[in-house]
């Protein structure tokens, strides 16, 4: 299969090649993200490459998982390199025969889900440091990646670990892909769908590189979004409960809690506590920052009129599968299971069009510069750039929620409604007209209204929209 985005990821990687001296490189994102996908491309660039993936923890007491992970370890340069399986106990046995064996020539090193690796080894990450310092780096050709879907692991054990401190050349986050590379793969596929489709699927894969594969590209948005949600055999039906059990392990429950209270509005770290019974702690905090480095959820910053960062702050799901399973997908598994009935058609689920309406705004929110550039703007320009809440107080008489609010140096504000649906007319004007007045920015700024849709636009109220928008944006051209 063609491979295609990640351009600025692969330049940092090939700067890093040319380098005389060995890099150690951390790369993280969300399951199915692309991580494993972007290194074995990469590969093609070394002469020698190899790639050892942990194995998913035994959830079995009784096993000794530590010691299943070092015969797979052994297994795998076995067959790299032709020998025998050698009998490993310890990972200082283990990273000492890959060293000796990528010791001389140009080497790639892949060690995957490398927390899966660390089971029950507390000082797993202290032996890597140290075989790091005294054998991999010698080695001016040699480049380790350390990859892992458990990114809250990589976190505290390697980036934030002071043993690592100055050790890492590259930290590499892998998001979902960008609205143009998407249209890339579809280009090169042929895909003969129009926009509004497109967006349907987006709705729920996001910018999800292998579910976005999962998709039969000669077929219909609603046939594949049955095939692959609604069939007990489709490939998203139950990758919630794989993604969040491993990943999450122990905390899967409190993890999914918190993803349940944030599905149907955006809540502020204190509200969400307050929902959940529990205090603005230590443990809660770190629940937060476990879902946000494992890409499932994030937080909008208020910035202030003026450009100064306010103390609000807001979570919002920003990944579009994990919503869509919870409104739609788990709601109809025991019917589908127990054969009560099943969903043949996209208007058997209810209310569908608000929630691509929320996903839509997911998608524009990822592609912030491009937004940016359709505005005739550079990103140097951009004083703040953040969905934006007016709270309601004794100064402020009426509040507003504005989608996203582009602040830039010569004091322009650019207030963007986002809108995804089938019919549009001209009561987007009404209500943005709404928002203006009620927003209250420096009396020395400007404003101006944006518009950024996907639908079909009435010709009525075509000319209308034009004219009192300072640009009209559509998602086609997001595409672009």
């Amino acid at each position: 299969m063609e491979f295609i985005g990640r351009n600025e990821e692969l330049k940092s990687l090939s700067r890093l090649q040319k380098k005389d001296t060995a890099s150690l490189v951390i790369v993280r994102g969300r399951r199915r993200i692309g991580k494993s996908t972007l290194i074995q491309h990469f590969s093609s660039k070394y002469r020698n490459f190899i790639e050892i993936q942990g194995l998913s923890p035994n959830q079995d007491k009784n096993s000794n998982n530590k010691q299943l992970q070092l015969d797979h370890f052994s297994e795998k340069l076995s067959l790299k390199f032709n020998e025998r399986t050698l009998p490993l106990s310890s990972w200082e046995e283990a990273f000492h025969h890959l060293s000796e064996k990528t010791k001389k020539g140009e080497w790639l090193i892949l060690l995957d889900e490398i927390s899966w690796m660390a089971t029950d080894d507390n000082l797993f990450s202290a032996k890597l440091k140290e075989a790091w310092d005294t054998k991999f780096k010698k080695n001016n050709k040699l480049m380790l990646v350390v990859c892992g879907s458990v990114t809250s692991w990589i976190e505290k054990e390697i980036v934030s670990n002071l043993a690592f401190e100055g050790r890492i050349s590259l930290d590499l986050k892998i998001e979902d892909l960008l609205l143009n590379e998407i249209n890339q793969f579809w280009t090169k596929k042929k895909i003969n769908m129009g926009t509004f489709e497109k967006m349907i699927l987006l709705s729920i894969t996001g910018g999800v590189p292998k579910y976005l594969e999962e998709i039969l590209l000669k077929d219909t948005a609603e046939n594949n979004i049955i095939e692959i949600c609604f069939k007990k055999s489709g490939f998203l039906y139950n990758e919630f409960d794989k993604i969040f059990r491993e990943i999450f392990l122990r905390k899967t429950n409190t993890m999914e809690k918190i993803i349940r209270l944030c599905l149907n509005q955006r809540l502020s770290p204190a509200e969400l506590a307050k929902k959940m019974k529990t205090s603005l702690n230590s443990d809660f905090s770190e629940n937060i920052k476990i879902l946000e480095l494992a890409g499932f959820l994030t937080r909008d910053y208020v910035f202030k009129p003026d450009g100064r960062l306010s103390k609000l702050n807001y979570l919002r799901i920003k990944d579009n599968y994990l919503r869509f399973y919870l409104k739609y997908i788990e709601p109809n598994k025991i019917k589908i299971e127990k054969n009560a009935s099943s969903i043949t058609k996209l208007s058997d689920l209810k209310n569908l069009e608000s929630l691509i309406g929320y996903q839509f705004e997911n998608l524009l929110l990822a592609n912030r510069k491009k937004i940016i550039s359709q505005l005739g703007l550079s990103e140097s320009d951009v004083i703040s750039c953040s969905p934006y809440t007016q709270k309601k107080n004794t100064k402020v008489k009426k509040g507003c929620q504005i989608d996203l609010l582009i602040h830039t140096k010569l004091d322009v504000f650019y207030l963007c409604e986002f809108k995804c649906r089938r019919k549009i007319d001209a009561s987007v004007i009404t209500e943005v007209k709404e928002k203006v007045k009620n927003l209250k920015l420096p009396k020395r700024s400007s404003l101006q209204p944006v518009f950024i849709y996907e639908g079909e636009v009435s010709l009525n109220d075509l000319d209308k929209i034009n004219d009192y928008f300072y640009q009209v944006i559509s998602f086609s051209e997001m595409l672009g």
